[in-house]
């Protein structure tokens, strides 16, 4: 279920095949034992089998328990990255329903998640790379995931986070590489489908003294979906062979939209709301429900082709879907939005095998649309109407349109206060208002070559990426109006960005229906490296990443070089260990939607109309000057650890990773500036983690995988994502004003995290039973206090000093059994209905404030105005913002052909 994005923990269980063998769970062959399982004390304690009993092929690393790669010629091949192999059997054996890759790839250790995606090394969710068989498939816009590959695609994933190599396509986050199902040398069908159903979500409570006409409620409605996926051969074709892979996996679910208006009250006819200065006392006008279908449907096709040292590989895989959002202080008609969402990626890889020689080249072509509308049709072609206060003829809501009139002393209860004011934002009533329709493309090209001579492997290789975004905006009947009292009209057009349009209102302005935004990335990057065998069990990697990141034609990086080296040693031999140190340097990959910022952005004209005459107010939609000598986001980083097979049936991996954020980019009072470079706080971002994990092989009876992380991360900039902000893309508000208090603890601190998976499959009253748990335990988000003053937003203490929220918790059960062929698996997510607070309200106060330098909680008390007045603690600070996700579950079938 694409909702559990937002599930912090899950705990997983796995589905029986056969009553006597799990192992058909992971689409893994049958065990080879040497003894019967009475005789084999391992499988007593359900710890699979013993040392000897198979060979396990550690050529790519994937194999359990490889501690890395035997063959130095794989593309894959490293001697100290901090990466896990996530299989796609694997990650279906635990309850993750019908997850996608993005929602579990912080399974891995190292990897912990905020709102915008996975955390990796103290980075934001928006700072990763997301390839399919390593090709970009990032969002063209912001960075985040772009396309989504559901588990039942899925052969596995390799998430890196630290010890990258020069090969390396990496950003100032991880690596998450998703490979999908191979071709079968049969014909194979895997089938699933699940129905899902979710507890009501626990609501924000309404702040004292507040009023809005309309509010409104968000709870995720019941859900199925269903996926097949067939694979086999298809014959041969050039002396070669040729097999397939097809699969789709639509998904439909409801989300529950609840709409209450209502008046507020003077029973006392003082003059005053009842309830002030606490929360307002309303009475009811109506309730409206709207329950919205919406749908997401991913799809797979591939091709293999293979010839001797030859194979050729053409995947196309993507996702139709679509979303709706609805504003609630607004008519319904007003309040919706659709949109019809396309992702794709078309990959072609062809991959030379030799003994002593590996080569790879890689076309892809990456494509993203989006296209908004109205959800009701009659909000389509009409102007959009923003008001400070409610119309007195609604067409669109005729009964609240009566009820908040204050014209009408017949019907009007309460004469002395006006039934529904506006006192902030809008009311939304009309068209559905601004709407975009966004295209993105991203085609790239990569070639490697990997040469064994004597105990070196030399590597050579480049890529580029060209990538376009296409944003195209209007107003619904072609202008947007607003009004501050019913006398006043502002009316809102795109003026033609092609031609003059004069301030004065004797002068033309010559305006279009839609405005066309278009920003484009280049990337390319060339590198050479070389890992030495100094001995059989001695590993040196050293190598030279160069980089070039433009962003249109006013950012332009050209020679970003990147060293990384390390080295590591295999204790154990054939690859059941390894120790190793690393150390490296990253630069950011910077998004197309970095554009509106620095490159394009619309222009509007506004036509003001009231009874004091006519005006118009010119948005030239200027954007933010890239300061001269700015440099690139750099970031080095140092790595060591320790990874052994203890008896083959056991993997212990322990590591140690500092990360050293040098510079960073943002919106400053200079321009699109390295912060700091005039005097005040530059923006800095360092991090020190420990992980720590134990796993037993994933084919035993009882499975188990645990770990530990320790970190914490201290700065002064949160990058392209703030969960304050949201995805500001590097045009946050932090370097707006004053930079005092910014170095602190960030919201990407995690604290202390622990997980635990256990699986154990056995038989009760002779039915064959599996139940696997994720449990996990984390320390709540750095909290800061935050004052919006007259100079914009500051931090009245050093940031993230104010405590942390409580602990996250969570866990998550799959109860599964087999019945006549059938896997039936109940997945339940978390189970305690844990319902803490993940986010929270941090603006302490407005007005004319400063911030305490170097301040504690304890000073708050002491804040004072710039006339000397008490500063007046809003009564919504430190009210929570957003919960865990409530309890849910999913009842699956699965069935193999």
């Amino acid at each position: 279920m694409r909702r559990f994005a937002l599930v912090a923990s899950v705990l997983g269980l796995a589905s029986v095949a056969h009553a006597d063998d799990p192992r058909d769970v992971f689409g893994l062959p049958p065990k080879k034992q040497t003894k019967p399982e009475s005789e084999d004390v391992r499988d007593v304690f359900g710890f699979g089998k013993k040392q000897g009993q198979e060979k396990v092929d550690c050529s790519d690393g994937t194999g359990f328990p490889c501690a890395g790669s035997t063959d130095p010629l794989d593309e894959h091949a490293s001697p100290y990255s901090l990466v896990a192999w996530l299989s796609g059997p694997y990650l279906l054996s635990l309850p993750v329903a019908d997850a996608t890759h993005d929602q579990v790839a912080n399974y891995a250790l190292g990897a912990t998640r905020d709102e915008a995606g996975v955390v990796i090394g103290g980075a934001n969710g928006l700072e990763n790379r997301w390839t399919i068989e390593g090709a970009p498939a990032d969002n063209v816009r912001t960075g985040a995931v772009g396309t989504r590959v559901p588990l039942a695609f899925l052969k596995g994933m390799r998430v890196t986070v630290g010890g990258f190599t020069a090969r390396d396509r990496v950003s100032t986050g991880g690596m998450i590489d998703a490979e999908l199902v191979d071709g079968t040398d049969d014909h194979q069908v895997e089938a699933r489908a699940f129905a899902t159903w979710f507890a009501n979500r626990r609501q924000r409570k309404i702040a004292p003294g507040s009023y809005f006409v309309r509010r409104g409620t968000v709870d995720d409605g019941p859900g199925g979906s269903f996926s097949v996926v067939a694979t086999g051969p298809i014959g041969d074709l050039a002396g070669g062979t040729l097999k397939y892979v097809a699969g789709v996996a639509p998904e439909l679910s409801a989300t529950e939209f609840r709409f209450r208006s209502a008046t507020i009250t003077d029973r006392d006819n003082d003059g005053m709301p009842d309830g002030l200065p606490g929360v307002v006392s309303t009475e009811g006008i109506d309730q409206i429900d709207k329950t919205p279908l919406t749908y997401f449907a991913p799809w797979l096709a591939r091709l293999q082709w293979s010839r001797g040292a030859h194979s050729l590989d053409l995947s196309f895989v993507g996702e139709a879907s679509n979303d709706v959002f609805f504003l609630f202080n607004s008519t319904l008609q007003a309040a919706g939005v659709t949109a019809r969402n396309f992702v794709g990626d078309g990959i072609a890889t062809w991959r030379g095998t030799w003994t002593n020689t590996r080569a790879r080249a890689q076309l892809a072509w990456h494509r993203q649309m989006r296209h908004e509308f109205a959800t009701d049709p009659a909000a389509e072609n009409i102007p959009q109407l923003l008001s400070a206060y409610v119309p007195t003829t609604l067409p669109d809501d005729p009964l609240l349109a009566e009820r908040c009139s204050d014209d009408n002393p017949a019907t009007d209860r309460f004469p002395n206060v006006p039934n529904c004011p506006v006192p902030v934002s809008w009311f939304f009533s009309g068209g559905a208002g601004q709407l975009s329709d966004v295209t993105g493309d991203r085609p790239s090209v990569t070639a490697d070559i990997a040469q064994r001579i004597g105990n070196h492997v030399l590597r050579a290789g480049g890529t580029a990426e060209d990538t376009r975004l296409v944003t195209e905006t209007h107003f619904t009947g072609g202008v947007q109006i607003r009004s501050l009292f019913p006398t006043h009209m502002q009316e809102r057009r795109f003026a033609d960005p092609a031609q003059i349009c004069h301030p004065d209102v004797g002068e033309s302005c010559p305006t279009v229906d839609e405005f066309v935004t278009r920003h484009r990335t280049r990337y390319a990057a060339a590198y050479v490296e070389d890992t030495w065998q100094a001995s059989d069990d001695i590993a040196v990697d050293g190598g030279v990443r160069w980089e070039l990141m433009w962003v249109g034609p006013v950012l332009h990086f050209s020679n970003e070089w990147a060293p990384r080296l390390g080295a590591s040693w295999d204790p154990l031999g054939k690859g059941r260990s390894r120790v190793w140190v690393s150390m490296g340097r990253t630069y950011a990959m910077l998004p197309a939607g970095l554009g509106s910022t620095i490159i394009s952005r619309p222009k509007t004209v506004d036509r003001i109309v009231s009874q004091f005459g006519e005006g118009r107010s010119v948005d030239q939609g200027a954007v933010i000057a890239v300061a001269s000598d700015v440099k690139p986001i750099a970031q080095d980083e140092l790595t060591a650890g320790a990874q052994f097979a203890v008896a083959e049936t056991v993997l212990i991996t322990t590591w140690l990773q500092g990360v050293w954020l040098r510079r960073g980019l943002d919106t400053t009072t200079h321009g699109f500036d390295n912060p700091g470079r005039y005097g005040g706080t530059p923006a800095l971002r360092e991090t020190g983690i420990f992980a720590t994990e134990v796993a037993t092989a994933p084919t035993a009876k009882t499975v188990l995988r645990i770990g530990y992380m320790y970190g914490q991360t201290i700065g002064s900039w949160t990058g392209a994502f703030d969960p304050r902000q949201g995805a500001v893309l590097y045009a946050g508000s932090d370097y707006d004003a004053s930079s005092v208090n910014q170095l602190g603890i960030l919201p990407t601190d995690i604290g202390h995290r622990v997980y635990v998976e256990a699986q154990r499959t056995g038989h009760i009253g002779g039915v064959p039973l599996t139940v696997s748990t994720r449990l996990t335990a984390g320390s709540g988000r750095p909290r800061s206090v935050i004052g919006d003053s007259d100079e914009g937003i500051i931090f009245l203490i050093p940031r993230g000093t104010a405590g942390r929220g409580p602990v996250t918790s969570q866990a998550n059960v799959r109860l599964a059994s087999r019945w006549r062929g059938l896997d039936i698996t109940l997945d339940l997510f978390n189970v305690f209905d844990r319902r803490d607070p993940t986010n929270v309200d941090e603006i302490y106060a407005g007005g004319i404030i400063r911030p305490i330098d170097h301040g504690e909680s304890t000073d708050l008390v002491f804040l004072k105005t710039e006339s000397g007045a008490a500063a007046v603690r809003r009564p919504t600070y430190g009210s929570a913002t957003a919960f865990q996700a409530p309890f849910a579950a999913a009842l699956g079938i699965h069935r193999s052909f």
